[in-house]
């Protein structure tokens, strides 16, 4: 899970952004706006990529979960026992300790990919931490924006 907000804070950018242009009030800077939009849509690739991470990792788990489960009941089996592996519509004869390396073998795989996976989400979300303190950085240059042309439009009234 991430700890930047979910969609609310990159919708509330948008809706703060779209509420400046749609009531006519001032329109912040092009650059600034432009800074924020590219900002916004990093922001938003990032939470994009990193849903894909959560639902792979999600996946590797219950990979995990099966691979450990079938280590768990071949070490159960009696060395005499018959093991089968199914490959394709297809039960084949397996040798018992072959088929405890292969297993073996998946898990290790999979648990690197699992660490990979936990990895890339870390940085996803310091990547979006980032970018979402930039957001922020680039709404309030616009707010000031809008209020310095604001006040510079309203009429000096002599004192």
């Amino acid at each position: 899970a991430s700890s930047c907000g979910g969609n609310r804070f990159y919708d509330s950018a948008w809706t703060r952004l779209d509420e400046g242009r749609g009531k006519g009030k001032a329109r912040m800077a092009s650059a600034v706006q432009q800074r924020l939009e590219t900002e916004a849509k990093a922001f938003e690739a990032a939470r994009n990529e990193h849903t894909k991470m959560v639902n792979t990792h999600a996946k590797l788990m219950g990979q995990y979960n099966e691979n450990d489960m079938v280590l768990k009941e071949l070490n159960l089996v009696e060395e005499d026992a018959k093991v089968y592996k199914l490959i394709g519509p297809v039960l084949l004869n397996q040798d018992l300790d072959e088929a405890k390396t292969n297993v073996e073998k998946r898990l290790q795989y999979i648990g690197d990919e699992i660490k990979r996976t936990n990895t890339h989400m870390e940085e996803l979300d310091k990547k979006m931490e980032e970018k979402k303190a930039k957001i922020m950085q680039l709404q309030q240059q616009a707010q000031a924006a809008m209020q310095k042309k604001a006040a510079q439009q309203q009429p000096q009234v002599a004192a």
